[in-house]
This record gives C-alpha cells, structure tokens and sequence, in this order.
C-alpha cells in the first residue's frame, strides 16, 4: 500500500536543509529582484552578504536555501517507477510555489501543508495555520519546533479538522545543517535522518522510517545535484526514493516500490 499520499507533505522541506545563527526581531518591506542565472557547478563559497544587508538567512538555511531568498518554485517530474499508481503526466508538479521569504529572512510560506507564518511590527512570531500555531526557536534563532495547531486542553476534538494538522522538530549538526527532522500529524509519524558529503549544504542522502495507522514504512532517498545558480542554490537535481512498506505493525509482506524523479526549482531573491 502506497502511503506517498502523506508522505509528499514532506517533501519541500525535508529533502535539504540547513540553519545558521540569526536574530528575528525586525520589520517588513517588499523590494524583489530577478532570479539568478544557472551553473553547472555550486559555487566554492556562498556569497557573502552586502554589509548593508536587512535579509537574515537563518530561516532560508533550515529549508536547506542560501542567500537573500524571496520566493521558491519547484517543477517535479517522474522519470521512472516501480508503481501502479503513477500514471498519467509525468510532470507532477510544474511551478508550484514552495517556500516565501519576507525582505528581513523571515519565512512567510512553506510548501508543507500550505502553512503561512505572521509575524508583528517587532518581527515577533504571532500566527501561523491558525490563531492556536506554535513556534519555539532555539538559543541560535532556528526554529526548534512548530506546530500547526494546539491540540493541549481541547474537549471536543470535533472542531479540529486534524486533516490539516501537523508539527515539525528540527535537529542541527555543529555546521547548523539539519541532521534530523520529525514530522507528524493525526496517527501519522516520519522520522528522516540526513547524510552530507563533507561541508555542502545539501544531502547526499536521508533515510526515514514512517508509521501510519497500521503501516510501517521505511525508505531511502538520494540525491544526485545536477545544476545550481550563482548563490549555490541547486536548481535541478535527481531523486531516487526507494520504500519498503509494512502492513500489520511491520509484520505483514513488504511492498518494495523504487520511484525516480527530476525536480527544477526557480528561486527568485531579493536586492541587497
């Protein structure tokens, strides 16, 4: 049994990313600037930010992004399958908004269950998917936990439409890259575990293991980069994801499913 269906909430952000320090008590403008062109190889170093910059890019780098990043749209494509279920255009997804960033770094969308972010005039956290969404950073600003909405002292879990329910725990390595990311939602869970090859900023490889219900399913993606713009941000890459799916608690027959994709991205950024 296929379980892509809750799995794929995940993806946006779970697949690359990484934090760095930051402080998020500013304010708000608009001002955008132009996506940057393509290379065929990340740049050595990320560019350093102009010394008048207002974008703080602590939030960009646990959604595994650098520079002053102000929208990202993604373009998915199925190259090859092991599923039944993938059929039809093999472009799953084209120019979908996935992440979007205010001009001080601030994160304002993520793909992951369509959540928007509100923050004060003192750049202070106040809403997310509803009035009851939390947010708890860590000493060095990245965000630590997050939940859609609070479910602590509710009677009557009718009013809730646990559909839309999700929260996320981040993990970060001494390079502040995320090491570890828990997803979860109502009798749902997906633990990924990430690999780097050195000091990049993005995976080479996540391993996560998943329960839903009465499944148990565990996985391996890879990455293979094919093509970044001038800030280091990949622009196309690869994917192979490769899943064992349990019924019964993880007693019953595995179902092995081995799916390959290429994904584009445009990132647009802000002037400095």
């Amino acid at each position: 049994m296929k379980t892509r269906s809750f799995l794929c909430l995940t993806v946006c952000m779970a697949l690359c990313l990484a934090g760095c320090k930051t402080n998020q008590n500013q304010q708000t403008e608009s001002s955008a600037a132009p996506e940057a062109e393509t290379v065929t190889q990340a740049p050595e170093a990320e560019p350093a930010p102009a010394e008048n910059s207002k974008y703080n890019p602590t939030d960009a780098r646990t959604f595994g992004l650098v520079g002053p990043v102000q929208e990202v749209r993604l373009s998915k494509a199925l190259l090859s399958t092991t599923s039944t279920e993938e059929q039809g255009d093999p472009w799953l997804e084209s120019n979908a908004l996935e992440m979007t960033f205010d001009e001080y770094g601030r994160v304002t969308l993520d793909g992951l269950a369509g959540c928007k972010y509100v923050y004060d005039e003192n750049g202070k956290f106040i809403k997310g998917f509803s009035d009851k969404t939390v947010m708890v950073r860590d000493d060095n600003g990245r965000i630590k936990n997050y939940a859609n909405t609070s479910i602590e002292g509710i009677d009557d879990y009718s009013k809730i439409n646990f559909d839309e329910y999700i929260a996320k725990n981040f993990e970060y390595d001494e390079l502040g890259r995320v090491i570890k990311a828990t997803y979860s939602g109502w009798e749902w869970m997906t633990d990924y575990e990430y690999e780097y090859f050195g000091g990049n900023v993005y995976p080479t490889k996540a391993t996560y293991e998943s329960t839903a219900e009465s499944l148990v399913i565990k996985g391996k993606i890879t990455y293979t980069y094919k093509e970044y713009d001038k800030y280091g941000n990949w622009t196309e890459r690869q994917v192979v994801w490769e899943e064992e799916t349990r019924d019964c608690g993880g007693a019953g027959d595995p179902e092995i499913s081995k799916d390959e994709y290429l994904e584009r991205r445009t990132i647009k950024y802000y002037t400095e």
